[in-house]
């Protein structure tokens, strides 16, 4: 039944396909210019819709796309659905296995995973990654499974935790900010790991293609371009309606210089602030059971919102985070939490940026409920930041009395623990 949902979720969303899985064109065609010796950064062949794109990750990622260069679009799209499922669904099984609400049996775990899987494929960070062909949920799954794989110790990673946050960042550069959570953890170890990864790619991207490595982290690596994706949809990256991060908010707010740069560094550091203390809080024993997966989130949804540039399909992060916020609520009853969650979820499946005029400048026209509307990611993230800061104060406040039962125990076994915890 799960297996028959998740297929009429995949069917759904690629009869949607408006984008014409371009992004994976576009790795093809970067990729293949590689090969054939030809820049990577200039003047690559229009995709089959006729768009002229530029290809803007790191020499690196051309490299690791070479597979993708030797099959038709068809093949390669297919073999980046295949992927970003298999992507998903890691993510998924390791949130879930590490989460504080975490079933006791593994075999729960897994089907837990199952069941939600066709329900993330369907909202809209997740459907726009499918439809672009984009690495977002690769990258995610990267991040997560060096994260919170085996990280209660009972077994040893067949790696070095931090290798594959290194690998993220040097597909693109953003997981970088992913080096927070070991920052916090004071896990130098990790932290050193990731920088030796992640060099270890910027070698090899100038090994095999010096050149393509120059340009790119010499000029590309700053540079800021215009949308364009087609007639319809053209304009500054910045005020476009499918940007949603501070940076943009305040610029389709028409926010002149240098309030922009002042209120923009004003809101960064108010993030930072309750990014930190939620993390801290999410990490601290006195809480109860260290609550990794929390933590991870909200190293993500601070990334998404500082970054320059987050499209919608950046914002894939929200899976794990709703899935978080549900197990929570529903393990402690609390209904108001499942109400709020189950609103952002359908904001989430709406995607309500791209129900209000765009492209052009269109968005510097936007009235109060059109900025409401089309900002609604910004908004939900900020409040993802607030409550679990508010949470993290309230649990400290309490002494660590609200921990979150497991999903499978009984109210008995959470009355059995309270008692436990006050004998």
């Amino acid at each position: 039944m799960i297996l028959l949902c998740e297929f009429f979720a995949l069917v759904m969303v690629s009869a949607i396909n408006p984008h014409a899985h371009i992004d994976g064109e576009v790795y093809q065609l970067g990729a293949r210019a590689w090969l054939d010796g030809m820049p990577i950064y200039q003047d690559l062949p229009p995709t089959q819709s006729g768009l002229s794109l530029p290809f803007i990750y790191p020499p690196f990622a051309a490299i690791v796309f070479t597979p993708l260069a030797l099959v038709s679009k068809a093949k390669a799209v297919t073999a980046i659905m295949l992927v970003s499922h298999l992507a998903l669904l890691s993510t998924l099984y390791v949130v879930l296995r590490a989460a504080p609400f975490s079933a006791r049996r593994r075999e729960r775990t897994m089907l837990l995973t199952a069941a939600v899987l066709p329900l993330a494929t369907i909202l809209e960070p997740v459907r726009e990654t499918l439809t672009y062909a984009q690495i977002n949920l690769v990258l995610m799954a990267l991040v997560a499974i060096d994260s919170l794989w085996r990280i209660d110790g009972r077994r040893k990673l067949p790696y070095p935790r931090g290798l594959l946050i290194g690998i993220a960042a040097g597909l693109k550069l953003t997981p970088a900010v992913f080096l927070l959570l070991p920052l916090l953890r004071r896990d130098v170890r990790t932290i050193v790991t990731a920088l030796v990864s992640f060099l270890g790619t910027v070698a090899l991207g100038f090994l095999l293609a010096f050149d393509d490595a120059r340009r790119f982290w010499l000029h590309e690596v700053l540079s800021s371009r215009d949308v364009s994706f087609g007639p319809q949809f053209e304009g500054d990256a910045s005020i476009y309606a499918g940007n949603v991060s501070l940076r943009s908010l305040l610029a389709k707010l028409a926010v002149p210089e240098p309030w922009q740069t002042g209120a923009l560094a004003v809101l960064i550091l108010l993030a930072a602030a309750l990014t930190v203390f939620g993390m801290l809080a999410a990490l601290s024993p006195r809480t109860g059971k260290r609550d990794l997966p929390t933590a991870l989130v909200l190293n993500a949804v601070f990334g998404l919102l500082i970054s320059p540039i987050s499209w919608s399909h950046h914002w894939v992060w929200i899976v794990p985070g709703l899935v978080l916020l549900f197990g929570k609520g529903y393990a402690r009853r609390d209904w108001p939490l499942l109400i709020a969650t189950a609103l952002a979820a359908e904001l989430y499946v709406i995607g309500p940026h791209w129900s209000v005029p765009q492209g052009e400048g269109k968005e510097l026209t936007w009235g109060f409920f059109e900025h409401l509307i089309g900002n609604s990611y910004v908004y939900l993230g900020l409040g993802f930041l607030v409550y679990h800061a508010w949470r993290g104060f309230v649990d400290r406040k309490s002494g660590g009395l609200s921990d979150t039962p497991p999903l499978d125990s009984s109210p008995l076994d959470s009355t059995e623990q309270a008692s436990a915890r006050n004998s």
